[in-house]
């Protein structure tokens, strides 16, 4: 999960500004059709998932320490 926490964020970063820069190219000179055909979609739907992946990592790591302290709590009051 560690390793997850680390790489998933860079990757969907790049991702992104891939797909900034692949969509500006294509608005200077249409000509070329970058946003025509299957590598168009497939560097979309890798940025999607990158960044919903990025989604659920940040979530459930959000997520854990609340229930780490509500057990810390539940243990203090019962003691």
């Amino acid at each position: 999960m560690r390793f997850l926490r680390g790489i998933l964020p860079n990757i969907s970063l790049a991702l992104s500004v891939c797909l900034v820069v692949v969509v500006y190219l294509d608005r200077r000179n249409p000509m070329m059709g970058f946003l025509i055909g299957a590598p168009f979609f497939t560097l979309v739907v890798a940025a999607a998932a990158a960044s919903i992946a990025t989604a659920i990592v940040c979530y459930s790591q959000w997520r854990k320490p609340k229930k780490r302290k509500r057990k810390a709590e539940k243990v203090a009051i019962d003691t």
